[in-house]
């Protein structure tokens, strides 16, 4: 059903001529029904109204403030003046083709006309007049315009609208949100003794028993530790967008004990770790980096630091002041009769024994489909409807495309195209394309 989106304004107007009748008009509307603005009136012709020798014309006008369009001319024609043009075509060797809306006295007709409408229509309040003249056998004479509708808003056609489509994460990318394990390959730099990597949050670290380096699943969490990594890397290797990058394992032990066996058991203990994950997924060699951290002495400065131990502020100056390893856990072994190094034994070397931290860098391939529909949005907004339906039908497939790519051929004049489109968007849920059907039907 057709809703007419205004406001038809209907009265009778009439125009008093020389010769004392009257050219009535009825029924006067103007209203936009669609892309189109619609022109209606009856004019009604009474005998006398133009005398035998005239002929008088009635140009229709619609204007406001900003522009204004005349319309096909009507004629009125007294009866000598019919045939004098009628002979004057005949002595030329032309045709005589009167207007096609064309009456005499006594006559009346319909005139109808629809134009596209265009956008300074809606700017402001519109006017429907004929313009009016008469001419005789020497002179045109102007005569007074009929207004036929005054201060008609016209509201513009509905606009279909797009919503900017957000970018899907890859897997990779959903899972750096939740796992501090996850890094993107462009943070990525070697393992050096600079970096903290303890301090990453949510960091995963797999367990190992005083002095060993095997890897017991039933030893503390070992076991959902593990289970963890491999999930998170198989989520990433079964999805398209997503690859790992790099696996870095950093071994770690603590710094109890001589420091060259410290040394062989955090590197043995990252190896371990490697090993297990390569015997599950079969990765690549060249996707692990497996440093050997030595003992742990940053993390342990960092827990000395934050702890409230009697003797921190000692302890932290033999750490930042003896380079000397093998040194530094003497003194600290010797401070206050060893009761302070007693409380880390206790406290902080048990859960130094680890094979380190993990770090897997992973690289993503960006939602190319919603980085071309946010692309297309711009060129709709830009009249550049060809560019954009260029960029979309290569995507057509991808439902979130549909009510943009419905939008550059509404927005172009293809309705057709644009409905069938709208109405695969709106059957797949699209709610923006749901609420453009709705208004387009209603406008109508």
């Amino acid at each position: 059903m057709k809703r007419y989106i205004i406001i038809a304004l209907s009265f009778l107007a009439w125009s008093m001529f020389a010769f004392g009748a009257e050219v009535k008009v009825e029924n006067a509307s103007l209203a936009r029904s669609g892309d189109s603005l619609k022109i209606d009136f009856k004019i009604v012709v009474p005998q006398g109204t133009v005398g035998s020798d005239y002929l008088q014309r009635m140009v229709p006008v619609v204007d406001n403030q900003v522009d204004s369009i005349a319309l096909e001319e009507i004629e009125i024609e007294g009866k000598r003046k019919q045939k004098l043009r009628r002979r004057e075509a005949v002595l030329s060797g032309t045709t005589y083709e009167p207007s096609t809306y064309h009456t005499v006295n006594g006559g009346e007709l319909q005139y109808s006309m629809t134009l596209p409408y265009e956008k300074w229509m809606g700017k402001s309040p519109m006017n429907l007049r004929l313009v009016c003249e008469r001419e005789g056998c020497c002179e045109v004479e102007p005569l007074p315009d009929i207004l036929l509708c005054s201060e008609v808003v016209v509201q513009p056609p509905y606009v279909p609208s797009v919503k900017p489509v957000p970018l899907i994460p890859s897997v990779a990318e959903r899972l750096a949100e939740v796992e501090a394990v996850l890094f993107p390959m462009v943070a990525y730099t070697p393992y050096s003794d600079s970096m903290t990597v303890w301090r990453d949050k949510g960091a995963l670290k797999v367990y190992f028993p005083l002095d060993k380096s095997d890897l017991r699943r039933d030893y503390r969490d070992n076991a959902a530790t593990l289970d963890r990594i491999i999930d998170i890397l198989q989520q990433i290797y079964v999805d398209d967008r997503s690859a790992v990058g790099k696996i870095l394992i950093v071994g770690f032990a603590s710094p109890e004990g001589p420091l060259k066996r410290n040394l062989r058991l955090a590197g043995a203990r990252a190896q371990v770790l490697k090993e297990y994950v390569n015997e599950r997924l079969e990765l690549p060699d060249t996707l692990f980096e497996v440093a050997n951290g030595g003992e742990a002495w940053g993390e342990l400065r960092d827990r000395v630091e934050e702890s409230d131990f009697d003797c921190r502020d000692q302890m932290l100056d033999i750490i930042d002041n003896t380079p000397d390893l093998n040194r530094r856990e003497w003194l600290l072994r010797r401070l206050d009769k060893g009761r302070p190094f007693a409380e880390l034994l206790r406290s902080v070397f048990s859960d130094q024994r680890n094979s380190g931290y993990i770090r897997v860098y992973y690289t993503s391939v960006p939602d190319s489909n919603a980085i071309a529909i946010n692309q297309a949005q711009k060129l709709i907004a830009q009249e550049r409807f060809d560019e954009a339906i260029a960029l979309l039908q290569p995507i057509q497939d991808d439902v979130r495309s549909l009510n943009t790519l419905a939008t550059a051929y509404y927005r172009k004049d293809d309705k057709e195209t644009a409905m069938s489109l709208f109405e695969q968007a709106a059957e797949a849920g699209d709610k923006a394309a749901i609420l453009n059907l709705k208004n387009i039907r209603e406008n109508y």
